[in-house]
């Protein structure tokens, strides 16, 4: 999510994938119209980087800490920016997210950031930039925005102590906010309870190999059960993988929450949970009924229930209609944009 001086918020989705290294012979084949955010590079000194879709079909570093990638993504944001905006020399003012457990690293982010735009190369096109860099704890937008939205709705300020689960493909991160203030003792990240890692080993457990992932999991996201099977070549019914998946990833959301949360819900009229990430799309009605058993569902939010402008903002980017979790995964940033416009035209 960007904006240029007094301009309009503009979406931009790139991918996850970074992959470093490659040669000048593979950036050739990105030198192509249409959308470069489907394509995009980045070149520091001779050191060339594939960041986002242009990088699914190499080994790419999905796992790696927001310390050893987020500096390329930050970078080749700015650059796509920049490059539909028509300038080749600019500054910046960034509010970043990064996981919890790595925020001890926000310093080398900012440096390496720094040092990007000392002089970098996006998509062929030469540019320079300045920045200055704000960091936030992954699921601090969520929070954000979910206040604006019962401050503006209650017409007085928002007290009630938020529990956000930011449940994402990599982590699960748990935030607690009291008082409008982040309690750093009650909050915590999980790459353990990732989607991806609990995917991987439930879908072996479920009988399904590899090179059917892909399948499996556009099957959990779309609600349609039956894909294309590269290891039988036809279409097969998914129904009891999918299952499996999804009970999977409750059974360890359940065993957190009883670790972690159901101590905040206990007696507590004054706590509110908010909830957002990809994967809380997927496992909505899932989610509705775990707090329902808790008696806490009156209390529940998801953070793309405001609608609005977020869901016009999330549909503006490149395929949405196949990613029906596109606002709820976005909401995150755009409460964090929403903060820093604040910030910036504050007198």
């Amino acid at each position: 999510m960007y904006w240029v001086k007094d301009g309009d918020f503009q979406p931009l989705w790139l991918g996850s994938d970074v992959v470093e290294g490659v040669s000048d012979a593979i950036l050739k084949k990105f030198e192509v119209g249409g959308d470069l955010s489907e394509s995009a590079w980045l070149k520091v000194g001779e050191h060339n980087i594939l960041v986002g879709n242009s990088a699914t079909s190499y080994s790419s570093s999905f796992a790696a800490d927001k310390v050893q990638i987020a500096a390329y993504q930050v970078a080749t944001a700015l650059g796509l920016a920049a490059i539909s905006s028509q300038l080749l020399e600019y500054s910046a003012v960034i509010s970043l997210a990064i996981p919890l457990n790595e925020f001890r690293h926000r310093a080398e982010i900012e440096t390496q950031l720094k040092a990007i735009g000392e002089g970098v190369t996006v998509c062929d096109r030469s540019q320079q930039f300045t920045v200055k860099i704000s960091f936030y704890p992954e699921g601090t937008g969520l929070y954000l925005l979910h206040r604006k939205e019962r401050e503006h709705q209650m017409s007085a300020p928002y007290t009630r102590r938020v529990v956000v689960l930011m449940m994402g493909h990599r982590n699960l991160s748990l935030l607690v906010f009291e008082g409008g203030k982040l309690n750093a003792n009650l909050s915590q990240t999980s790459d353990r309870l990732g989607f991806w890692n609990g995917f991987k080993t439930d879908a072996s457990s479920a009988g399904v190999r590899e090179r059917d992932y892909h399948s499996l999991l556009a099957a959990v996201v779309s609600g349609s059960a039956e894909q294309l099977s590269a290891v039988e070549g036809g279409v097969k019914d998914f129904s009891g993988a999918v299952d499996v998946i999804r009970q999977g990833e409750m059974k360890r959301l359940d065993a957190f929450c009883r670790d972690n949360v159901i101590d905040l819900l206990v007696n507590s009229t004054q706590t509110d949970v908010l909830i957002g990430g990809g994967v809380a799309h997927v496992l909505r009605s899932d989610l509705k009924d775990y707090f329902a058993g808790l008696g806490f569902l009156e209390h529940l939010y998801f953070a793309d229930a405001i609608g609005g402008r977020l869901l016009l903002l999330a549909e503006q980017t490149r395929n949405a209609q196949a990613d029906l979790a596109r606002p709820m995964r976005m909401a995150d940033v755009y409460g964090l944009a929403q903060t820093l416009l604040g910030k910036i035209q504050r007198p």
